[in-house]
């Protein structure tokens, strides 16, 4: 088990909203599944990870401010050899390098190259380690995680890891002997505390509520469910996934909260918002059961 576990990017999470509940342009339709496809990649790699046996702590989708400046490190992993810092990208098809540029193959454009990512982040992470007292070195790589990616004319170095390389990289970084220090685990768990949830909405469309389809999604397929149960527990029509309607309650509750921070939510909101598909006296009872609840009588909202 990771020492920091991956959790779904609150933009991602933002995104899949919308996909369902809104027309999306073209472009913001690509941008999804772009978005859909990196965290797949990550995914892909912590499962990798999580089969290295030597003594290491993992810190997966660490979300750092360092002297002001933001810095996103997709996997750090602490050894008795000090850092591994990885930047893990899920390209697919085909790119090549060009002087000291990277490029797509099918577009012939520039892209942003990950080597330049993983540099920035390196920087601002031995300025970190610095000023907590550390004395820790750092390896940068950027792990390209699709079988169906390829890249040509690619610096000779030891930083890329192309598909096919990286169990074998992984092996070696499983051979590392000797056991962690003190001073690790405590810059691990310190680290671990200067993580901040990225809640920013850059590059989301514009949304507002009367634009959205009210009604209840199934939480594996994502479809409407038309005609929702008032049992205790609901089965999705199309895919057949079983959901307590407690947890159903909960889910719309958190995604109402995701996409609109800054509104006061009472039952009837999650009411509405379900398009009167939940029941009132399912929602209140979960509500005043799972959340705290301010002020009284009709202008009582949770939080």
């Amino acid at each position: 088990m990771a020492f920091k576990e991956r959790k779904k990017p609150f933009r991602l999470m933002v995104m899949e909203s919308l996909a369902r509940r809104m027309h999306l342009s073209r472009d913001d339709r690509n941008k999804y599944a772009y978005w859909v496809k990196g965290f797949e990649g990550e995914l892909k790699f912590d499962e990798m990870t999580q089969e290295l046996k030597c003594e290491c702590l993992i810190l997966n989708d660490l979300f750092l401010l360092v002297n002001g400046k933001k810095v996103q490190i997709d996997t750090l992993i602490v050894t008795a050899k000090g850092i591994y810092l990885y930047e893990v990208k899920n390209f697919e098809g085909v790119y090549y390098y060009e002087g000291n540029k990277m490029y797509s193959g099918r577009s012939r454009k520039e892209v942003y190259d990950p080597l330049n990512q993983i540099s920035h982040a390196a920087t601002l992470l031995r300025q970190l380690i610095e000023q907590m007292g550390y004395d820790l070195p750092v390896k940068t790589f950027v792990a390209f995680m699709n079988q169906n990616f390829a890249l040509y004319q690619a610096p000779m170095i030891e930083e890329i890891l192309l598909p096919g390389i990286l169990r074998s990289h992984l092996a070696q970084v499983n051979e590392i002997s000797g056991q962690l220090r003190q001073s690790h685990r405590k810059f691990a768990e310190e680290i671990k505390l200067m993580h901040e949830e990225d809640l920013s909405l850059h590059n989301i469309p514009y949304y507002e509520e009367s634009l959205l389809k009210k009604g209840v999604t199934c939480c594996n397929c994502g479809a409407f469910i038309k005609k929702y149960t008032q049992s205790i527990n609901s089965v999705c029509p199309f895919c057949n996934k079983k959901e307590l309607v407690t947890d159903t309650v909960i889910r719309q509750f958190e995604e109402y909260r995701r996409l609109f921070p800054g509104l006061r939510i009472n039952a009837t909101t999650i009411f509405k918002w379900s398009d009167n598909q939940l029941s009132a006296k399912r929602i209140g009872y979960t509500l005043k059961q799972y959340y705290k609840a301010k002020g009284s009588g009709r202008w009582r909202y949770y939080e």
